[in-house]
């Protein structure tokens, strides 16, 4: 076998807190090497929660910041690299204009990351360790795993149920988010503590019952403040910057008063002024799930944002198993969500079967990608939970459901496109001033026409629910795409539709195509 040659890119992440960079080579997703780290203390997600806005003086700093950081990568001549920005851009009104300043400014174009995105790609790369920890025997942590990641702007719980994505859920109620529910007279009161409690408690309380009947025996805290609870807990940091927990002994820590002073006196050697604030709501978080959730383990992971994203770029680079692994799963928990509304498990199984078919022999010409067919699965999952609202206006019930759903492993702008391919299931010629066509970006139309007018063949092709056509073969002869099925049965239902189809296929992909018996 050819070994992989090794990739050399660089990741910086523009915090709240800080604005870092890693510059790494990248062999294999057991074997990063790290070039050079760099790690800046900065202000600006104190600023973007007060003032709602990043000010002038401070875009113009974070440029001149950004700038030193692209000479660090032309100085070790590396030409790949990617820039994200997570809640100090994502939550500042004035994000469009900051971006620009960048780009004009630094020529780096900002990915700004939304909430459930920023969540898995830290979930990604902790999964993955922890199952590498386990199959080593580093850690008997038991088959049943909840990991919670805290965000500025939200909570996400993912569980694993023997090796199995089987639950996740976001709750919008971040530090930053928590924070700025309370006035700052509010969070000086005596009375903070208790009614940050309550208030935290009321909104997860619904979430017990759902996440204890997976009997999870172990919790994997992560998130900014993670490190900084460490330290305030003097322990000492583990392999793969994990460290161990009992129970008994964060309960201990969170009643003695001694924790409450040393928040209090803000002591600059354990954390700053802004960090003693924001490790408030992440304590009080860490408090409700261990209250609620019997758990025989804790696990408490560092691991940064830009170290995750620095991995998941490389691995989903070099197309690793772990990539493939995870978007197995996250299409499976894809399948929970359809099950909870309505879902054909032998009629979507189909589709899928069919439409890979198609992809399988059409991203050979270009013009989409294996993201783009695992976006059009999603779709094909979802596309009938609208009727669990109702029969009439399926397709329109069925994108306010996704749209309003987190789901796990696409952004949301891909889950705008996800929605888009579900609102047009059968009818209709997407149009630009119509809301789900319109509210896609410019460069994902033309892709979204493809994916629609895939799945209306492959859709067409078991219109009947019966799974009549049989080994389905997909190729080009000449400039016709030739689709080829065996069968046993009357197929005059599933021809017939797909002629009525065909003509958005055609239109899209400048191709004829056909339906024959073989």
């Amino acid at each position: 076998m050819t070994e992989k040659k090794a990739s050399m890119y660089g990741v910086i992440h523009i915090g709240s807190s800080n604005l870092s960079m890693k510059i790494v080579s990248y062999a294999a997703i057991d074997d990063i090497r790290v070039i050079e780290s760099v790690r800046k203390q900065t202000s600006f997600g104190e600023e973007v929660f007060l003032n709602k806005k990043l000010s002038f003086s401070s875009t113009r700093r974070l440029c001149d910041m950004l700038r030193g950081l692209k000479q660090l990568l032309d100085d070790y001549q590396v030409t790949e690299y990617k820039v994200y920005a997570t809640a100090v851009l994502r939550e500042a009104e004035n994000c469009l204009s900051v971006l620009d300043l960048i780009r004009v400014n630094t020529g780096f174009i900002v990915q700004v990351v939304d909430m459930p995105q920023e969540i898995y790609y830290k979930h990604f790369w902790l999964q993955y360790g922890m199952r590498k920890m386990c199959r080593d025997k580093k850690y008997d942590l038991g088959e049943n795993l909840l990991f919670v990641d805290i965000t500025s702007g939200c909570v996400g719980f993912t569980l694993w149920t023997k090796g199995t994505l089987t639950y996740q859920h976001n709750v919008h109620i971040g530090t930053l988010r928590l924070l700025e529910t309370f006035k700052s007279s509010q969070r000086e009161s005596q009375d903070f503590p208790r009614a940050m409690e309550e208030y935290i408690h009321a909104i997860m309380e619904p979430l017990w019952g759902a996440v204890n009947s997976y009997h999870p025996l172990s919790v994997i805290f992560s998130g900014r403040e993670a490190g900084i609870i460490i330290k305030l807990m003097q322990l000492p940091v583990g392999e793969g910057n994990i460290t161990e927990v009992n129970p008994d002994v964060f309960r201990k820590f969170y009643s003695d008063s001694g924790f409450l002073s040393m928040i209090n006196q803000r002591d600059e050697k354990v954390i700053d002024e802004w960090q003693s604030m924001t490790i408030w709501p992440s304590i009080y978080i860490y408090k409700e799930i261990i209250n609620h959730v019997s758990t025989n383990h804790i696990l408490i992971s560092g691991i940064s944002f830009v170290e995750a994203v620095t991995g998941f770029y490389g691995a989903e680079k070099h197309k690793e198993s772990a990539i493939l692994y995870m978007r197995g799963q996250n299409l499976e928990l894809t399948r929970a969500i359809a099950k909870s509304y309505y879902y054909e498990t032998a009629h979507t199984k189909a589709l899928e079967y069919y439409s890979h078919m198609m992809f399988s022999e059409l991203k050979k010409y270009g013009g989409i990608t294996d993201r783009d067919e695992f976006l059009l699965r999603m779709a094909i999952i979802l596309y009938q939970i609208g009727k669990y609202v109702n029969l009439l206006d399926s397709s329109l019930h069925a994108w306010n459901l996704i749209r309003g759903t987190d789901i796990f492993g696409i952004s949301d702008k891909e889950k705008d496109i996800v929605a888009c391919i579900v609102y047009y299931d059968h009818k209709g010629i997407p149009q630009i001033d119509e809301k789900p066509y319109a509210v896609i970006s410019d460069m994902a139309k033309i892709v979204v026409l493809k994916l629609i007018a895939i799945f209306r063949l492959a859709r067409a092709m078991d219109i009947s629910r019966k799974q009549k056509m049989k080994d389905v073969m997909v190729r080009m002869s000449g400039d016709c795409l030739l689709i080829e099925y065996d069968s046993d049965e009357n197929t005059a239902l599933e021809r017939w539709i797909f002629e009525k189809n065909k003509e958005l296929f055609e239109n899209v992909y400048g191709v004829a195509v056909k339906l024959e018996k073989r």
